[in-house]
């Protein structure tokens, strides 16, 4: 009994100590992605992932495939989002899906990744970018409604909602989301440097 439980003891700090080291290649991999270096990012990770399974280390490897149009990419996102089931790993599949022209798929994934977090601006954008592409109006400007109450300043809602209100013949509410841009822009551009 004693034995098993000396075994035991050992794969567990054997299990531990991979884990210590893939997050110290993990951070190492953030340090290169950050500098975009993704190449060596990219190795940093693969290295990671041989070590331990950690889902940071597979969302990070997907970010750069999918910027770097990888062919690993969905293979790599199908198992972060087995690994978490998160709504980031859903969206950036989403994110993907749009670039590749395939907006039931997108739709299908940014439907989920709301799922796990109804209130995600990032989402509601997308989803009400592509309602608005469908020209599915009211259903964007819902859309963009919400991702507004959520993340107020991201600009891009309320340029989306500007074009919407112009297209539709709504001036006075386009001239809202206009003179909103505008304070946007000029609070962004005070407090640049701070």
């Amino acid at each position: 009994m004693r034995t098993f439980t000396s075994i035991i003891v050992l794969l567990f700090y054997i299990a531990c100590s991979n884990t210590n080291h893939a997050k110290e290649l993990y951070n190492k991999a953030l340090t290169r992605y950050a500098n975009k270096d993704f190449e060596g990012a990219s190795t940093l990770c693969l290295e990671s992932i041989k070590k331990a399974d950690l889902s940071d280390s597979y969302l990070l490897l997907a970010k750069i495939y999918f910027f770097t149009n990888n062919s690993n990419f969905e293979k790599t996102i199908e198992k972060y989002i087995r690994l978490t089931d998160s709504s980031q790993g859903y969206i950036l599949y989403a994110r993907w899906f749009i670039r590749n022209q395939k907006q039931d798929l997108a739709i299908r994934y940014l439907e989920k990744a709301l799922l796990h977090s109804p209130n995600d601006p990032v989402a509601l954008y997308l989803l009400g970018t592509i309602q608005y592409t469908n020209k599915q109006y009211d259903d964007a400007i819902i859309t963009f409604h919400r991702a507004f109450a959520n993340y107020f300043p991201l600009m891009q809602i309320h340029r989306q909602l500007q074009e919407i209100y112009s297209e539709i013949h709504l001036p006075e509410r386009a001239a809202k989301h206009q003179a909103i841009l505008e304070a946007i822009k000029q609070f962004d551009d005070s407090t640049n440097g701070e």
